[in-house]
């Protein structure tokens, strides 16, 4: 570039003088692009700084967004932990008042056996003219294997040997009535054997069966049917 621009000075001036131009021309443009290229690399380093200022603001959300889901999630395991508290509670609540209720079956099904105790064999003195000979809890054989009965009561009636096998019920089904029925019929015994129901109340479908299959009821407030 230099001894070209030396070349076309010279038709103008002296050779040193042409020189000395051309020089001096050189290194000012040396100069100027210099200067241009700080200019341009000023400016790609502002913008490289505000890139970085916006990342740095985006991180900055960044952050308080994922404090704010970790709060979220505390919140939740909190919750978590609240409601298996509570339900370990309920389960325990459940499980007590299971507990008592059966104590409390536990203890009417022995009342209401001890009360059958005391008013069956009465009602059958007087309607069969039953002469009874034992009256309590016993276990007796089956075909196959042993029941506890809560009502066995032996006797006789115009001379005949009869064994009453009694259910003890609060509230007597069809369903009870069925399966206590198959049950009697499993007995092997030498007298005549008569099932009888005992309870507070009876099914309309259950005392349909009673009187269906030739069985007897006979309940808290010393009522028997069938008549």
């Amino acid at each position: 570039m230099t001894s070209a621009l030396e070349e076309k000075l010279r038709a103008a001036f002296p050779p040193e003088q042409a020189h000395l131009l051309a020089e001096v021309i050189h290194e000012a443009y040396n100069d100027v692009v210099k200067a241009r290229d700080f200019n341009e690399l000023k400016s790609i380093v502002g913008e490289l700084a505000q890139a970085q200022k916006r990342t740095e603001e985006r991180v900055d959300q960044l952050a308080v967004a994922v404090a704010e889901l970790a709060q979220a999630q505390k919140r939740t395991e909190e919750r978590v932990d609240q409601l298996a508290a509570a339900q370990e509670r309920t389960e325990r609540a459940v499980r007590q008042l299971a507990r008592q209720v059966g104590g409390l079956s536990e203890a009417l099904g022995g009342s209401l056996e001890d009360l059958a105790l005391e008013v069956v064999p009465e009602i059958l003195e007087y309607r069969w003219g039953m002469e009874i000979e034992f009256c309590e809890r016993d276990t007796l054989p089956l075909r196959n294997g042993e029941y506890e009965f809560a009502l066995v009561i032996r006797g006789q009636v115009h001379g005949e040997p009869i064994l009453v096998l009694g259910e003890v019920k609060s509230n007597l089904t069809e369903s009870e009535v069925e399966r206590f029925l198959n049950l009697v019929a499993q007995v092997e015994a030498t007298e005549e054997i008569r099932p009888l129901f005992f309870g507070y109340r009876v099914e309309r479908a259950a005392k349909a069966l009673i009187r269906e299959r030739g069985a007897v009821m006979v309940t808290t407030r010393g009522k028997y049917f069938p008549e």
